[in-house]
């Protein structure tokens, strides 16, 4: 195990993590690996653009509640604004997204 600077717990404030619902998801035309992932967020739809079409296709993630980094900044791939981040973990190929142990309404800020 690799050794991890230190943050404190105002650092982790920081983050807005939420528990979202997958609405929507299609592979991006003319990439190689990229999803474009709409998702509610209390009633707001935002765009995640990732790099996971290895690992998932669009119909798998339709309805799944992960986890996302809600504030941050925004960034655009392939001309495409990508409004935050999900969260995974990945060894030996093999990649698996954050996910609830149970049905949570769409938005829930991760404490």
């Amino acid at each position: 195990m690799s050794e991890s600077e230190e943050i404190n717990v105002e650092e982790v404030r920081k983050l807005d993590l939420r528990a979202v619902k997958v609405t929507h998801c299609e592979k991006v035309e003319k990439s190689r690996n990229l999803l474009r992932i709409l998702v509610d967020v209390d009633g707001h739809e935002k765009q995640i653009i990732s790099s996971i079409s290895d690992y998932y296709e669009p119909s798998e993630l339709v309805g799944k509640t992960i986890v996302i980094v809600n504030n941050l900044k925004k960034a655009k791939f392939m001309g495409l604004e990508s409004q935050g981040m999900l969260l995974a973990v990945e060894k030996d190929d093999i990649l698996s997204l954050l996910t609830t142990d149970r049905e949570v309404p769409s938005g829930l800020k991760v404490s």
